[in-house]
């Protein structure tokens, strides 16, 4: 059948799109045409066999006749028709469809324009999504121990279960409240200034250290605690967190190792006043003592590491990032199936992976709060004067933990050695191109820095035999979140050049780059003195 429109619009409109697209004569009820991608979208090999396999027009192969009316309805009476469905081809496949349909007419003849994307990546997306969000839910919400998030005026925000349990609150009751309800009254006032000096210089540490911290429940009752502390920012409004744990059966097990002890030195009292007429009796019973102490002071022994394990978890916890945070989980688990001493090799290498997992946490971390000092202007330059090699060399000794197998930094100076400008920016901009060329070269290949100075510049050269980047990537290089096209698979924020560039202009310079694919990449550091 012959399509009422010309060949030229059906060419530019309708076969060019990526997308199935089709128009249905609703006199005739059926497709008189569908563009070339509609066709291998859903594996029918012309307009005649698409009719054949497809009764109902531009839905699926189960779609009933009712349907397909109820669609035609709605069509009278809204004109357009959108929706998501979940399509099946003649092949079997099943694939996500965003399905759009308008009505027209042409010479008085009503039409049906319909339009299907495969919308399935972004499904793939949603899915993901709501996969984290849950990740989040049994991590922060079904912990073993109690979270509480506040704001700078002390708000609580959100609580998990396991907190609001542990003070005898119902779940979310406490949102909202103010921390102070959960402090026990003589040491609100105390609390209150320690809590202001942690907002102002935060930091993530365990709090009260050999201290005898108490929590106050709803009900006005006290109970022992440990609590670790942590802190974040969404956006420029900062938040801290505290990981609460009851420790009553800790210290009562201290209060009874305590007593325990304590009879026992009356006991080896006693014994000493009757050595002369028990002597042998003493001996197998000093024994005795000595052998329940040596396990009770193993028993005190564990009890301490279990702390410290404790501890340790929650400071790695704090952070929230997904990814490393898996790593540590599945080399912590291996950890614990490795319990003789031929396994140490497999308990140091699962440490690493640990080690390493939150090093990358630091990193990012560090990467994002420079990004948005850097956007709110409140990076302050505090110049000081100091020898370049010597910083240079600092900065070699860091990096040499990062290096791969045969890899090499070597350094060369030329001019003055004495530099005044800010020497933590210098560092970080040293560090940051370092540290690229490493990641992004092989393994035996050198990484060479050079220096200059003269009366009016400063001149930092970072160059290695890697990668390369791409004609089309260099003007992009030092954009926020940009990753070059051949180094998607290596780990990294995109942060760092754009860090470097915006540091080097708070220092009166500029960045240029120079490189080849595969063959390698020098930056190039100008500063005027």
């Amino acid at each position: 059948m012959k399509l009422p429109f010309s060949h030229s619009l059906i060419e530019t409109i309708l076969e060019d799109s990526h997308s199935l697209l089709g128009v249905y004569d609703v006199v005739l009820k059926k497709c008189i045409y569908l563009n070339k991608a509609g066709l291998k979208m859903l594996q029918v090999a012309d307009i005649e066999d698409y009719n054949i396999k497809y009764p109902y027009g531009f839905l699926n192969e189960k779609v009933s006749d009712p349907v397909f009316q109820n669609i035609v309805n709605h069509l009278e009476l809204q004109h357009t028709f959108n929706d998501e469905i979940l399509f099946k081809n003649w092949n079997g496949d099943e694939f996500w469809g965003g399905i759009h349909v308008s009505k027209f007419k042409n010479e008085n003849q009503p039409y049906f324009y319909f339009r299907i994307t495969n919308i399935s990546a972004q499904k793939q997306q949603e899915q993901l999504i709501k996969d984290e969000e849950n990740r989040f839910e049994a991590l922060f919400m079904h912990s073993a121990i109690g979270i509480i998030m506040v704001n700078k005026e002390g708000e609580i925000i959100l609580s998990n279960r396991f907190a609001d349990v542990l003070f005898g609150y119902n779940q979310g009751e406490l949102n909202g409240q103010q921390l102070d309800i959960l402090i026990p009254k003589n040491v609100s006032e105390k609390h209150q200034k320690t809590f202001e000096n942690f907002t102002n210089k935060p930091q993530s540490r365990a709090m009260g250290i050999g201290l005898n911290l108490q929590g106050r429940r709803k009900d006005d009752s006290l109970f022992p605690i440990e609590i670790s502390l942590s802190h974040f920012k969404s956006g420029d409004t900062p938040y801290y967190i505290s990981f609460i744990n009851d420790v009553t059966f800790k210290k009562n097990i201290e209060l009874d190792l305590i007593h325990k002890k304590n009879e026992i030195e009356k006991l080896n009292e006693s014994l000493e006043r009757e050595v002369v007429n028990r002597t042998n009796a003493l001996v197998e019973t000093l024994k005795r003592l000595e052998l329940k102490k040596s396990e009770l002071e193993i028993a005190l022994s564990k009890e301490k590491e279990l702390g410290e394990l404790k501890s340790r978890f929650v400071s790695m916890a704090s952070h929230e990032f997904r990814t490393p945070l898996t790593a540590i989980q599945s080399a912590a688990s291996l950890i614990e199936k490795y319990q003789s001493a031929e396994d140490q090799d497999k308990r140091e290498r699962n440490t690493q992976r640990i080690k390493s997992a939150v090093g990358n946490l630091t990193d990012i971390l560090e990467e994002f709060l420079s990004v948005g000092k850097l956007e709110e202007d409140k990076v302050e330059l505090k110049n000081s004067e100091f020898e370049i090699n010597e910083l240079v060399h600092d900065c070699i000794i860091d990096l040499n933990s990062i290096l791969k197998k045969g890899q090499k930094i070597e350094y060369t100076h030329l001019g003055k050695n004495k530099l005044f400008i800010d020497k933590s920016l210098l560092r970080k901009i040293i560090i940051n191109l370092a540290s690229n060329a490493v990641k992004f070269s092989p393994e035996n290949s050198p990484i060479v820095i050079r220096t200059e100075v003269s009366d009016n510049n400063f001149i930092l050269e970072v160059a290695d035999k890697g990668l390369g980047i791409a004609e089309d990537d260099k003007k992009h290089l030092f954009e926020r979140f940009f990753r070059g096209n051949n180094v998607t698979n290596i780990q990294g924020t995109g942060l760092g050049l754009h860090i470097v560039a915006r540091y080097a202009e708070l220092l009166s310079g500029n960045v240029n780059v120079e490189s080849t694919l595969n063959e390698g990449t020098t930056f190039t550091v100008k500063i005027a003195l």
